[in-house]
């Protein structure tokens, strides 16, 4: 069963260690992603969860399994990621829903379902190298088994953290603040499968 208080407790201990290395890794990730419009998101999310699972079990930080996991199942993923995505923020736009607490609903409906969805995908991808139809399979598998209240409260909780950035005006400490409880988020996510999965990867 998924503990939640462990998950918080440990990941803020980790992004405590490496603050600046953590959000330095997202910031390349994000810019990578950005910049071939998605189409290298897929690889970038692995490298992410390669190094936050590897520090998570052994506390050995090497920033540098970010790059070299261009493979086409990943890229793939990472295109129907970001899709999926622009989809969920497309919804809540004024000119496709006119009722602004309608789109309002409809695009945190649709964001909460795909962060539903791809909450395991990308770190089960780094264990086992599964194309992510499969990987997105055994990760609802794993939220069953590891409690899906627990799951749901735990993403409504980093959900909401991330939105806090958003409450300052001032744009650099918005900015700042994003990418911190950002870090901490990703950090968790990768705490919550290792949690679960300490030391193996799933039998093929």
């Amino acid at each position: 069963m998924l503990k939640l208080s462990q998950v918080l407790t440990r990941s803020f201990g980790l992004l405590a260690q490496h603050p600046l290395g953590i959000v330095w890794l997202l910031i390349q990730a994000l810019l990578v992603s950005v910049f071939t419009l998605g189409l290298l998101a897929g690889p970038m999310q692995v490298g992410v969860y390669t190094v936050l699972m590897r520090y998570a079990r052994t506390g050995e930080w090497r920033p540098e399994a970010l790059w070299g996991n261009t493979t086409g199942h990943n890229i793939a993923a990472g295109i129907v990621f970001v899709a999926s995505a622009v989809a969920a923020f497309v919804v809540g736009l004024p000119f496709t829903v006119p009722d602004a607490a309608l789109a309002s609903v409809l695009s945190f409906v649709g964001l909460f379902a795909i962060n539903l969805l791809w909450f395991y995908t990308f770190q089960i991808m780094v264990d086992d190298d599964q194309v992510w139809p499969n990987a997105m399979r055994k990760g609802w598998d794993l939220m069953q088994q590891g409690g899906l209240g627990n799951h749901l409260l735990l993403i409504a909780i980093l959900e909401s953290l991330v939105l806090v950035s958003t409450l300052s005006t001032w744009i650099p400490f918005q900015t700042a603040m994003y990418l911190l409880l950002l870090g901490f988020s990703t950090v968790a996510r990768a705490v919550a499968y290792v949690q679960l999965v300490p030391t193996r990867a799933f039998e093929p």
